[in-house]
C-alpha cells in the first residue's frame, strides 16, 4: 500500500507531504484545486512520461517520493530481487526528479535505476485508472490484451511458445529467401565463382591504382624525362669537356703535388670519389636511358592496368586493401550455396514443421481464450450487477484470422456488450454510454487487479457521467474493493466521500509567493463539511449539513454490514 507521498515543486504545489491509510481514501475539492496536480504527481513517480512544465515556475526542478509497504513474496518484491535491490523490511521508496535542464534521476530505496526499472516495480504497487483508460478499452485492439491478461499463466506460456515459434519461421523464411529457388541458386553460384574469378584474376595490390597514378604522369612526360636524362648523361660523360673528363683532369693535377702537402692529397682523394660518383651516375642515366620505361606499349599497358583497377573497385564497391577480405566474403556465400539442393530441402521441411507447430499453438490460444472469455463474462456480469446494471450482457466475441503468422496468435477479439434486457449484444464502442463506461472500467479494474496482485488502486474521477442511485451503487462498490486492498480515489460524488475511510480535501490558496495547492486530512466535522459542499450547499448550510450527516450515518451502517 502507499504509505506517504512527499511532492515538490510540481504545478501550483511547492511542498506537499501526505500520509495515506489503508481501504478508502478520497480526494476531493473545488474544480481547479489542483486534483489533477496530485494524480499527475503520483503518476510521474510511478515512471509515467513526463515534461518539463509539471516543474513549478521559477524553481530548477521538481521531484516526488512515494513509500510503499509491501510483503516479502509480493511481485514487487520479486521485481526488486530480480534487479539486486535491497527490500527494507517490507519498505519501498520511489524518488524521482526533473530538473530544467532535462535531467531525470530515479531511485528505489536509494539505489539509482534507470526510468524502464522504476516504471516496473511500480506497475507492480499500484495501478492509476482515469479517464483515458476507459477509452482506451473502447478501442478493438486493447480488447485481446485485456482477454489475455485475465486468461492467466496458461495463456502466457503459450503466448511465450509462440513467440519463439514466429521467429524460428521469420528466420527460417529469410534463410530460404537467401536461396530462392533452385534455378537461382544455380545462377548465383555462376555469379559468385565469376566473381571470384575476376578478383582473383585481377590481383589489386595495396596502393596499385596510386602507382599507376604515378607512372601514368611519368609516360604522359615520356619526351621531356628523355631528353633531361640524356642532357645530364652528355654533361657528365658527353665529350672532352664533360663533367667527368674536367674531374679526371683535376685529380691528374692534384695528383702530381699529393706528395708536397697532405692537403693536396685529400683534395686528390675527394676528387677520385667525385669521379666514382660520376661514373656510377653516368651509368644508371645510361640504364635509364635503354629502359623500357618509355616504351609505348608500357605505357598502353599501365592505362589498360590503371582501367582495370578502377572498374573492379568501382564495380564491388572495394579499395585495393579490400580485394582480399572481398574474396573470403564471396568464398564463404559459394560455401553457403554449395549445398544448395539439400539445404533449401532442409529449410522447407523445418518451414513445415513450424506451421505445423503454429497452427496447433494457434488451437491452443484459441480455445484458452474461448474459456477465459466465458469466465470473464461471467465474472463482469456479476460485477455490473454490484454496480446497478442487472440487465447487462457481455461475451467476448473470438473470431479466427488468417495471414502471416502473428505472435499474439490467429485471433481477433471483440467485446460485445448490452446494458438493456432484450437488447442484442453489439460492439461495446458503439453502444456504452460515459456512465455504463465507468462502471465497465471499474469492474474490468477490479477482476484484472485481482490477478495482477496490485495493492493500491488510483480512480481519478471515476464518477464522471454517474449520478443518482448508481452513485450509491459505485460507492458501496469502491469501498468493498477498498476491503481487500488500498483505494485512492479522486471524486466528485458525496456518495463516495461518505464511505472514506480517510479523506483529503484539495484546496487552492494565493498569498505573495504566488498559488498554491494544499492537502489537508479531514477530521469527523471536516468530512461532513465536505460532503455538505459536495451535495450543493455550503459547508454547514442548514439544509445540507443534516444530508451529509444522514449520508455519513447510512455509510457507517453500510461498513458494519
Amino acid at each position: 500500500m502507499l504509505v506517504s507521498l512527499d511532492i515538490k515543486n510540481i504545478a501550483l504545489i511547492d511542498n506537499l507531504e501526505a500520509e495515506f491509510a489503508d481501504g478508502l481514501n478520497i480526494l476531493t475539492g473545488e474544480t481547479g484545486a489542483g486534483k489533477s496536480i496530485i494524480i499527475d504527481s503520483l503518476e510521474f513517480v510511478l515512471g509515467e512520461r513526463a515534461d518539463k512544465s509539471l516543474i513549478r515556475y521559477g524553481c530548477d526542478s521538481a521531484s516526488v517520493t512515494a513509500l510503499f509497504q509491501t510483503s516479502q513474496n509480493s511481485p514487487a518484491a520479486a521485481l526488486l530481487e530480480e534487479n539486486g535491490i535491497e527490500l527494507d523490511g517490507g519498505e519501498i521508496l520511489l524518488a524521482r526528479t526533473m530538473s530544467v535542464d532535462g535531467k531525470n534521476v530515479c531511485r528505489i530505496n536509494g539505489s539509482r535505476v534507470t526510468l524502464g526499472v522504476l516504471r516496473s516495480i511500480a506497475h507492480a504497487l499500484a495501478d492509476i485508472y482515469g479517464q483515458h483508460e476507459a477509452t482506451g478499452l473502447l478501442s478493438e485492439e486493447n480488447h485481446i490484451k485485456v482477454l489475455d491478461k485475465f486468461a492467466g499463466e496458461a495463456l502466457a506460456q503459450a503466448t511465450a511458445e509462440r513467440s519463439t515459434l514466429c521467429a524460428e519461421y521469420y528466420t527460417t523464411k529469410r534463410e530460404i529467401a537467401e536461396y530462392g529457388s533452385l534455378t537461382d541458386v544455380e545462377a548465383k553460384t555462376e555469379e559468385v565463382k565469376d566473381a571470384i574469378k575476376e578478383l582473383q584474376d585481377a590481383a589489386l595490390e595495396p596502393g596499385e591504382e596510386d602507382a599507376l597514378i604515378a607512372a601514368r604522369k611519368k609516360f604522359n612526360n615520356a619526351e621531356r624525362i628523355r631528353d633531361a636524362l640524356a642532357d645530364a648523361q652528355n654533361s657528365l660523360d658527353g665529350d672532352s669537356a664533360s663533367a667527368l673528363s674536367q674531374i679526371v683532369s683535376a685529380r691528374r693535377s692534384m695528383s702530381s703535388v699529393a706528395d708536397y702537402d697532405e692537403a693536396y692529397a685529400e683534395i686528390e682523394r675527394r676528387l677520385e670519389s667525385l669521379k666514382l660518383e660520376a661514373e656510377d651516375v653516368a651509368a644508371t642515366l645510361s640504364d635509364l636511358i635503354a629502359s623500357d620505361d618509355f616504351d609505348p606499349y608500357a605505357a598502353e599497358r599501365c592505362e589498360e592496368r590503371l582501367a582495370l583497377v578502377r572498374k573492379i573497385k568501382r564495380k564491388y564497391s572495394i579499395t585495393e586493401e579490400e580485394c582480399e577480405q572481398k574474396l573470403e566474403q564471396l568464398q564463404a556465400e559459394l560455401d553457403f550455396l554449395a549445398g544448395g539442393e539439400a539445404a533449401l530441402e532442409r529449410l522447407n521441411d523445418r518451414l513445415d514443421t513450424l506451421k505445423t507447430k503454429l497452427a496447433k499453438n494457434a488451437d491452443t490460444l484459441h480455445s484458452l481464450r474461448q474459456k477465459a472469455a466465458k469466465e470473464l463474462g461471467e465474472l463482469l456480469v456479476k460485477q455490473l450487477k454490484e454496480l446497478g446494471m442487472n440487465n447487462a450482457s457481455f461475451a467476448a466475441d473470438i473470431e479466427r484470422t488468417s495471414g502471416e503468422p502473428d505472435p499474439s496468435g490467429e485471433d481477433k477479439v471483440v467485446f460485445l456488450f448490452s446494458a438493456n434486457a432484450g437488447q442484442p449484444l453489439r460492439e461495446l464502442v458503439k453502444v456504452i454510454s460515459g456512465g455504463e463506461l465507468s462502471r465497465f472500467m471499474l469492474a474490468v479494474k477490479n477482476i484484472i487487479s485481482d490477478i495482477d496482485g496490485v495493492e493500491t488502486m488510483v480512480f481519478d474521477e471515476v464518477d464522471t457521467g454517474i449520478s443518482g442511485k448508481t452513485s450509491q451503487v459505485v460507492a458501496e462498490k469502491l469501498y468493498t474493493i477498498a476491503k481487500g486492498r488500498q483505494v485512492l480515489a479522486v471524486t466528485h460524488l458525496p456518495q463516495l466521500a461518505s464511505m472514506a475511510d480517510k479523506h483529503f480535501l484539495i484546496n487552492k490558496f494565493t498569498d505573495k509567493d504566488g498559488a498554491h495547492t494544499a492537502l489537508t486530512a479531514l477530521d469527523e466535522k471536516g468530512m461532513l463539511g465536505e460532503i455538505a459542499r459536495l451535495i450543493g450547499g455550503s459547508e454547514y448550510s442548514s439544509h445540507a449539513l443534516p444530508h451529509a450527516e444522514e449520508m455519513k450515518r447510512y455509510a457507517d451502517e453500510f461498513k458494519k454490514r
